[in-house]
């Protein structure tokens, strides 16, 4: 059982490492159907793994000079208070025997729509955006940004669903980095984001701590692999590995919304 994990594990953390998908999309099918969570524990357990894959990440995409950390600190700063604050109340409203199916299936819609969406600014961003020669951070895309940050910590915060689905197109869209930098700066941003969001969590005692670190140990395996690739594969190559998870993703949650 604990080589599966392991492997599992590893799975997941190429995908998170190289793409800056799987955090809360992957992991959260992963954790409800192969070990049995229910949707708040999931959600928890989800969050809390998400912050420990992402520590060797983000330093890895820090010494690749992926992150630019002003853009990345503006996020924070914006996205922090509403992903704590959603947690908190998704815990509380979980703990409530009358709230919890209606908690469960709330959780699965809002994962859904903001996979939709996301999958729509990432076609955008794709096919139809000019492409990005250098990281130009203007006081008019933080504002246009400061909305869509705020229900984007909300989202991460109450379904564990954020880095690669939610904050990379955001990133794309509002601040204009290129993808390797979107990546890097999304991952770096939801390591503290799923911290934040597990600590809520945590203190209903959701969170299944074993099988996160069991899980974390399968990704530090695969670093290597993880950064040879993203030296060697180009820019497009991962545009359209990306958007092929969030597609699947998209079909995944929408499925399970109708099925409760």
């Amino acid at each position: 059982m604990i080589l599966t994990e392991l492997a599992i594990g590893a799975l997941i953390g190429l995908i998170i490492s190289t793409t800056g998908v799987g955090g809360g999309v992957i992991v959260l099918p992963i954790l409800t159907y192969f070990f049995g969570l229910n949707a708040l524990a999931a959600v928890a357990t989800a969050n809390f793994l998400s912050m420990l894959m992402k520590v060797s990440s983000s330093y890895m995409h820090f010494r690749l000079g992926n992150i630019p950390l002003k853009g990345a600190f503006i996020v924070l700063a914006i996205m922090l208070p509403s992903t704590f604050l959603s947690s908190l109340l998704v815990t509380w409203l979980g703990s409530i025997p009358q709230y919890e199916k209606q908690v469960e299936w709330g959780i699965n819609l809002l994962v859904a729509v903001a996979i939709i969406f996301s999958l729509y600014l990432f076609i955008h961003r794709m096919f139809f955006a000019n492409p990005i020669k250098k990281i130009a951070i203007k006081e008019s895309q933080l504002r246009a940004m400061a909305v869509p940050a705020v229900i984007a910590g909300i989202v991460l915060g109450a379904t564990g669903v954020g880095g690669g689905v939610v904050v990379l197109p955001m990133l794309l869209r509002y601040m204009q980095l290129n993808i390797k930098q979107a990546i890097g700066t999304s991952i770096v941003v939801t390591t503290v984001l799923s911290g934040s969001s597990a600590l809520a969590y945590a203190q209903d005692g959701h969170t299944d701590l074993k099988l996160a670190l069991i899980l974390c140990a399968g990704a530090l395996l695969v670093m290597p692999l993880a950064k040879y690739l993203l030296v060697t594969l180009s820019e497009r190559t991962f545009q359209y590995i990306t958007l092929l998870l969030i597609v699947c993703s998209a079909i995944m949650m929408t499925l399970k919304v109708f099925m409760l």
